[in-house]
């Protein structure tokens, strides 16, 4: 028997423990990498000291390699920093978080597989709905574009400081203006110190500079604007614009003629608001004051108003007119021509309108001292009215008071009779009966009309109103029929208006436009019938009809009171443009004021010293003012002021009555 030796053999399989990565799936719990598990609804895994900050999950470099999707991928750097809403802050070794998506990790590579790639670095970039951009060069987009030139100041509406170069694209131009100017210097000479006089600014350093020889200028009286004339070696286009101001007076003008010969140029100038003032104005007011329409002038043209003079009511009515500005403005003021010591003028200085009456100017000159010429003296007697037998012929009147007086009375022809009332026909008889006629201003408003057999009409007329105008409308009518007992009715059998036995007529009036007018008729509330016609219904006649009229019947003038008026004929044409029987009696009283009177005329030449460059006499008289001289007050008639680099030169024409 023999003796077995067994060796116990244990054959097993172990299973080494991961040592690189374990990879647990589950549907909420994802296990990664080694040691710990962590359970979340996210997964993210840190290292180092990075601290990322976001809405949802971003790639952390690292030395460790894992993967993961997600729907967002960003790659910070280094020393970047993320914030978001929610800020988490993850920190270890090694980290697993089990997550409904998963994310790559890695420093090596990287796999993006996301809806949107940022990348967050040190440059930065900003998008906007407007794009601007600092720099040495700006770009500017804008409705209006302007490029700005050099420090050259620009007046004109608005007044704008012009840097560089200036274009302007609009609607409205707007002229640079030629500026000169002809003022006291702005630096003086100081005591303390002793300056050169050629180191001073000189008066006429401006003139020099734009090339002016010469320049002359014209004021008159019942003048917009004055007359100017320059001479310059830098020539000028048509319609430039001067402006400038010699000491106190400020002119403003553009370039309307040209005269060339060699280098010198000679320019003439007309209004600076050329364009406006030959433009139609429309005006839809009657009967107002003069300084309504004074400061709806000014405004239209842009100006300041200066008024000094009657404010009286104009009875023309300028409405449909037609006229331009300046024939208007004539018309307003130029009638009180007639009267030269009342003589209102006006006229434009610089951004201004000045309205001035004579004996309402503002300040007095005295000119007694100013170096000047010897004076030229004229006088002469002034005849306005004459004696006469006629009463009240040199009765200041205006057009109104030529308008014949309505007829009143009674015109009769057998059994004819009619009677009129301030020109109206108020009641009529005849053979057949009588009618009666009732008025609402001078329009007829009801005719009722009785005839002897009994029957009557009534007729009612209404009227539509518009802006401007009226215009017949409705006409009611209604009558009675006759009744049949035997008997002839009179006036004052007032029942015959109550007979229910009638028809009642309604006519309606409508215009269409052009002139065209409908008629649309009803008879006891049925359609009669219609038309067209043209012409208004009820139209009111002309002015020369209606005076043609009331003198056929007999009508004479309203010459006023005998006992007040004027015992003699007038040699100044007495109709005024005018409202007002108190205004009117006082031109009435001007008129014989100025009778007999001596008009005095006074022509002098005033002529500045010009030392260093400047003027003793540093005033130019306008209209503004009155004249002083030997202790007598004048009214200016005109200025003509002459200036050249050596002299300033004033011819003064002034003119007084006593």
């Amino acid at each position: 028997m023999g003796r077995i030796r067994l060796k116990m053999q244990i054959i097993a399989t172990i299973v080494p423990p991961s040592s690189v990565q374990v990879k647990a799936t589950a549907d909420v719990k994802r296990q990664v990498a080694r040691g710990s598990d962590v359970f979340a609804d996210t997964r993210r895994s840190g290292i180092k000291t990075e601290k990322v900050s976001a809405d949802t999950k971003r790639q952390i470099e690292s030395a460790s390699v894992a993967w993961t999707n997600a729907d967002l991928l960003r790659k910070l750097a280094m020393p970047e920093k993320g914030s978001a809403d929610t800020a988490r802050l993850v920190s270890c070794q090694y980290a697993k978080a089990n997550a409904d998506t998963s994310r790559i990790l890695s420093m090596n590579f990287c796999v993006r597989r996301s809806k949107c790639l940022r990348q967050i670095s040190k440059r930065e970039r900003g998008a906007a709905d407007t794009t601007i951009r600092q720099g040495i060069d700006g770009l500017s987009m804008a409705d209006t574009l302007r490029k700005l030139g050099w420090g050259e100041p620009a007046v004109s509406h608005t007044r704008r400081q012009v840097i560089k170069f200036q274009s302007l694209f609009a609607d409205t131009s707007i002229r640079v203006p030629v500026v000169l100017a002809y003022v006291d210097p702005a630096v003086r000479p100081s005591p303390a110190r002793k300056l050169r006089a050629a180191a001073l600014p000189s008066i006429m350093d401006n003139f020099r500079e734009h090339g002016i020889r010469s320049f002359s200028m014209s004021l008159g009286e019942l003048t917009l604007s004055d007359n100017f004339q320059l001479e310059t070696v830098q020539p000028l286009n048509i319609d430039d614009s001067v402006q400038g101001q010699i000491f106190d007076y400020k002119f403003h003008f553009l370039v309307e003629e040209t005269s060339q010969r060699d280098l010198v140029q000679t320019v003439k100038g007309m209004y600076s608001k050329d364009k406006l003032l030959y433009s139609a104005i429309s005006f839809f007011v009657n009967e107002v004051e003069v300084s309504y329409y004074a400061n709806g002038i000014a405004k239209a043209l842009g100006l300041k108003l200066d008024m000094s003079c009657d404010d009286f009511i104009p009875s023309q009515n300028f409405e449909d007119s037609g006229m331009t500005y300046q024939d208007f403005i004539s018309s307003l003021f130029g009638w009180t021509s007639k009267l030269p010591q009342r003589q209102i003028n006006v006229f434009i200085r610089g951004d201004t309108l000045h309205i001035i009456q004579r004996g309402r100017e503002h300040s007095v000159v005295d000119i007694t001292d100013w170096p000047h010429s010897r004076p030229t003296i004229e006088r002469k007697l002034v005849r306005s009215i004459w004696h006469s037998t006629m009463e009240n012929a040199g009765k200041a009147h205006n057009d109104e008071d030529n308008e014949p007086k309505g007829f009143t009375g009674t015109i009769s022809l057998g059994e004819i009779s009619r009677s009129y009332s301030n020109g109206f026909l108020t009641h009529e008889t005849n053979e057949k009966g009588y009618t009666d006629y009732v008025y609402d201003g001078e329009y007829l408003s009801e005719k009722n009309t009785h005839n002897k057999d009994g029957s009557t009409s009534r007729t009612e007329y209404f009227y539509a109103k518009t802006n401007r105008d009226i215009y017949l409308f409705e006409e009611k009518e209604r009558t009675t029929e006759p009744i049949d007992d035997g008997q002839e009715h009179d006036i004052y059998d007032w029942t015959d208006w109550n007979n229910q036995n009638g028809t009642e007529r309604i006519t309606y009036h409508a215009p269409l436009g052009y002139g065209w007018y409908s008629t649309v008729v009803y008879v006891d509330g049925e359609l009669e019938g219609s038309s067209l016609s043209q012409g208004k219904p009820g139209g009111k006649a002309s002015r020369f009809t209606i005076d043609q009229s009331n003198l056929s019947l007999g009508a004479d003038y309203d010459m006023g009171d005998d006992d007040d008026g004027p015992k003699y004929e007038s040699l100044i044409d007495t109709e005024f443009p005018v409202i007002g029987e108190d205004y009117l009696w006082e031109l009435t009283k001007a008129i014989e004021w100025l009778n007999r009177k001596t008009q005095e005329t006074v022509t002098v030449e005033v002529v500045a010293n010009v030392r260093n460059g400047v003027p003793d006499v540093k005033h130019i008289v306008d209209f503004t003012e009155r004249i002083k001289f030997n202790g007598n007050e004048y009214f200016l008639v005109s200025n003509v002021v002459e200036l050249t680099p050596r002299s300033l030169r004033q011819t003064i024409k002034m003119m007084r009555w006593y």
